[in-house]
């Protein structure tokens, strides 16, 4: 009974995927950003260096890109920078902190962005990873969109609060099992710290948004270093394919 809903879903978006154009990028927006205020590299006891993607176009795709990027960094010089610079308890450490992004897949029906985040505070290191996806068309277009939405188990209009809570419920909790099965198969493979279980994986991991598109439209879920794994092993990835994850629901 799943079948026919899924087969008929895909040949409706093959058209759409096939006539829609890739988003068109843009120089990307880099710079640096020195604390305390005033302040070169050469005397700053926090530096901010980001690499973020632009989009050229004025549709609303494009324009939604743009006006997320350039959000996310007037929030970080705004925010991110002076709270890390005034938290610094060893100001004569170098202390940075490098943001940069690749671009994942722009297939024309969504554009995807992986963001990387290397930290030095104190002489710690830190990495963590940020997935946006892009609506390029339809009412999301330009918007950035959750799991539930990307598996089409919520409409782009929704208004239900508690449907929308229902559904990404549903969606994280299957989402979760699924890469737990996984983890559980893998337990040789990979070195799995010795205390992790199910709930703490779940309280630590939010399938709706720690994911990106690969370049064939399929999420890949990742998580963030540290929490199944040691820190030095990095960022934990999960590629599922749309048709699994459908079956599944």
């Amino acid at each position: 009974m799943r079948v026919f809903p899924l087969v008929l879903c895909l040949c409706l978006l093959f058209p759409v995927l096939s006539s829609a154009d890739p988003v068109t990028l843009g120089p990307a927006l880099y710079g640096t950003v020195c604390w305390p205020e005033g302040t070169d590299e050469s005397s700053a006891s926090y530096i901010y260096r980001y690499s973020l993607p632009s989009a050229v176009g004025d549709d609303d795709a494009s324009t939604g890109i743009n006006a997320c990027y350039t959000y996310y960094l007037d929030d970080a010089i705004a925010f991110t920078v002076p709270i890390n610079g005034e938290s610094l308890e060893n100001p004569s450490l170098s202390s940075f902190t490098e943001v940069d992004s690749e671009v994942t897949c722009n297939n024309g029906l969504y554009f995807s962005v992986l963001l990387k985040i290397h930290s030095v505070l104190d002489g710690e290191a830190y990495n963590t990873y940020a997935g946006n996806v892009f609506a390029c068309t339809g009412k999301k277009a330009g918007l950035v969109i959750t799991l539930p939405y990307l598996l089409g188990i919520l409409k782009e209009d929704e208004q239900d609060e508690w449907l929308k809570q229902r559904q990404t419920a549903k969606a994280n909790t299957c989402i979760r099992e699924l890469l737990w099965e996984e983890i559980e198969s893998q337990s040789s493979e990979r070195n799995y710290l010795p205390d992790i279980s199910y709930d703490f994986f779940s309280d630590m991991f939010y399938p709706e948004e720690d994911f990106y598109l690969d370049q064939d439209g399929n999420p890949v879920f990742f998580v963030q270093p540290g929490i199944l794994t040691p820190l030095e092993d990095g960022v934990l990835l999960f590629p599922l394919s749309l048709d699994r994850i459908l079956d599944e629901m």
